[in-house]
């Protein structure tokens, strides 16, 4: 049976923020004299909700952080952030094959950076962590984007890059393919990822060996 949708994560999945991420989150650490990040140290939380990324990056979660961050930080964001590799080729692809696609992210309004990297036109729905009552692991933001695109999660296939996206969609009750952006293979692996691809240059192609499109 066809695959008729595929949900792409945002962070490291659609979009390489890590540059972006660590020169913000050392930003407001220089500011409120909290310690400095490295880039392995974000790899490993990126995929979580706002209010954990803070806590587990800067040792504690204070409003001004968040309140700092939309003054000082997201106005510049998305110049330091590029597609991934092979994403704007795989969701063009798919689309021409008939697959609807979108976005389902724990980030706060994704659609304003998609917007800016002019890859709107090639989503059929953005979804972002405050449309729904729960962030991922939760399966909220992944079965509001099937709704949205009027596809049982059964039929959809979710991609991203950390555990908690493979968590995510198995509640979900969607097959997962990770990307080896952020984690290790054997820990997407262990995390139970139905496939794993070095780059979404390779995520089409395994569709079609899988029989799916």
């Amino acid at each position: 049976m066809n695959v008729r949708a595929v949900l792409f994560d945002f962070d490291m999945t659609l979009i390489d923020t890590s540059g972006a991420l660590l020169a913000n989150v050392n930003k407001i650490a220089d500011h409120f004299g909290r310690p400095r990040c490295t880039r392995e140290r974000l790899l490993e939380v990126i995929g979580y909700n706002s209010r954990d990324f803070w806590r587990a990056l800067l040792g504690d979660e204070r409003p001004e952080y968040g309140e700092y961050y939309v003054k000082e930080c997201a106005p510049y964001e998305a110049a330091m952030m590029t597609p991934a590799a092979g994403a704007v080729e795989c969701v063009a692809e798919l689309r021409a094959l008939g697959v609807k696609v979108g976005c389902a992210s724990n980030r706060i309004a994704p659609l304003r950076v998609i917007r800016v990297k002019h890859l709107e036109r090639l989503m059929d729905c953005v979804v972002g962590a405050d449309a729904v009552a729960r962030p991922k692991p939760a399966p909220d933001v992944l079965l509001k984007g099937a709704e949205l695109l009027g596809c049982a999660p059964e039929d959809a296939l979710y991609v991203g890059d950390t555990p908690i996206d493979v968590e995510a969609a198995r509640r979900a009750g969607m097959r997962s393919v990770a990307v080896l952006a952020s984690n290790a293979a054997e820990t997407l692996e262990r995390a139970g990822a139905w496939r794993i691809v070095e780059t979404l240059r390779e995520f089409v192609p395994l569709l079609k060996r899988e029989g799916l499109l």
